[in-house]
């Protein structure tokens, strides 16, 4: 019961980083993309069909969320889900952000497609700050959700 728990506490965190990306896209034009990570990603690789990026999106954080529990049982803390998320935000930016065309860091030239392309990806250090942030509230989230698992039961 307590891995699903677990589970849950990165939907609710996958959650909340889809819901302000998609404000930040859809409503205020403030994320430097124009299509959420998840999603860009398997655009690149051909993949990006029907309800697929979300499924990828909401599992990969449930995934994650399983693994700090698994390691950390009930010491888990907010600290270890913000290291998590670290280390997942420098994944994102070494490794997938390069796949999606995007560069190491962002900074690979996607800024050069039509603005309304779904790989676009504003130059700057904007997509550094928000992907940031959002793996940081991820991470909190996780690490708080997976922290009151040991205090139930």
């Amino acid at each position: 019961m307590k891995w699903i728990k677990s589970a849950f506490s990165g939907l609710a965190g996958s959650f909340v980083m889809f819901i302000i990306m998609m404000v930040g896209i859809h409503a205020t034009g403030f994320a430097p993309f124009n299509t959420p990570p998840s999603a860009a990603f398997l655009h690149q690789l051909g993949l990006n069909i029907g309800p697929l990026p979300l499924i990828v999106h909401f599992g990969y954080g449930a995934f994650w969320s399983v693994v700090l529990y698994y390691f950390f049982k009930e010491s888990v803390s907010i600290k270890e889900g913000i290291y998590l998320a670290l280390a997942l935000w420098g994944v994102m930016m070494l490794i997938l952000s390069p796949i999606i065309g995007w560069g190491f860091f962002g900074f690979g030239g996607a800024d050069e497609l039509a603005a309304d392309a779904p790989l676009y990806l504003e130059s700057g250090p904007k997509y550094l700050i928000m992907t940031l942030i959002l793996h940081l509230i991820y991470g909190a989230i996780i690490g708080w959700g997976n922290a009151q698992i040991g205090t139930s039961e």
